[in-house]
């Protein structure tokens, strides 16, 4: 009840927001002087901002010999979905110009980039194509080529493999008999995620709610805790992220629980936030930023 009247409340002020800002997406990034154990390490960080105000969000860090990658989703007014592109960023806080990796005649988001050995490979969204795609770097950071459908048939979003004890987890929110994106989140595993033979964990839907299991970024270590984060939209899209502690995670079982939550508290005119990237000495984020009309 308490989340109802809250959803209502936050529409109400949306729409006097809408009124007197324009918003738009973009990312925040920053080096660390050690690892991420305190939400106030999320103050003091770089900006990355579209020179027209469009969409940079959805963003993974890599770093690639001794250089600094950011990959993210883009969105502008000539392409008319949105698009993958790169930024390579300096520890004084500049960075290059973005320049395109991935455009396809379907919308792409989320482009988790990992590294299986010595090659990178990333896993984008691809919903609207009704697959989940591999994609390996052929030069980095600029050229890709898809390697396979590790999924397909299925409405699926973020989806954000994990390699832990010896098997590789795929974490992705469907829409398998609920309304929204992150009112379920599923595990798909297999052994080898270059060659894979996907098992459904046996307890899918391993997370059920109201749009708080959408997936915002990779597992990650947080306080000694291993860390999921997800997206909490309930009161807007990209309202805020959730740190949800997994305390168990195998072929068999799987249980996670709230551990601390994320504002875009950081700055006053930041009015969201839905992807996180933690990294031992790096961190990034993507954020909200209402301006005036």
């Amino acid at each position: 009840m308490f989340r109802q009247i809250a959803k209502k409340w936050y529409k109400f002020q949306q729409k006097k927001k809408e009124k007197a800002f324009n918003s738009h997406w973009y990312i925040r990034f920053g080096w660390l002087d050690q690892p991420l154990n305190s939400l106030d390490q999320l103050k003091n960080l770089h900006e990355i901002h579209s020179p027209q105000k469009f969409t940079f969000a959805d963003c993974f860090y890599a770093m690639h010999d001794e250089r600094h990658f950011i990959f993210f989703e883009e969105v502008d007014d000539q392409h008319p979905v949105g698009f993958l592109s790169v930024i390579e960023v300096f520890k004084d806080g500049s960075y290059t110009a973005p320049q395109a990796i991935l455009k396809l005649d379907y919308h792409l988001s989320y482009p988790c980039v990992f590294k299986v050995k010595n090659d990178w490979y990333m896993i984008p969204e691809t919903f609207s194509n009704k697959t989940i795609e591999l994609w390996k770097c052929t030069e980095f950071p600029l050229k890709w080529e898809k390697h396979s459908n590790l999924l397909e048939n299925i409405e699926a979003v973020d989806s954000t493999p994990f390699y832990h004890d010896g098997m590789w987890y795929l974490f992705t929110s469907t829409r398998r008999n609920c309304k929204k994106f992150g009112d379920r989140l599923d595990l798909f595993m297999t052994q080898d995620i270059l060659n894979p033979d996907w098992q459904e964990h046996p307890m899918n839907p391993v997370g059920v709610g109201k749009i708080q299991y959408r997936m915002a970024g990779k597992p990650f270590y947080y306080q000694g805790k291993l860390i999921r984060p997800s997206q909490d939209s309930l009161v807007r899209y990209g309202g805020h992220i959730e740190f949800k502690e997994i305390t168990k995670l195998s072929p068999t079982d799987y249980q996670e629980k709230l551990y601390e939550t994320v504002y875009p508290d950081w700055l006053e005119h930041d009015d969201g936030c839905h992807t996180i990237d933690v990294h031992e000495n790096f961190v990034l984020v993507d954020a909200i930023r209402l301006t005036k009309k």
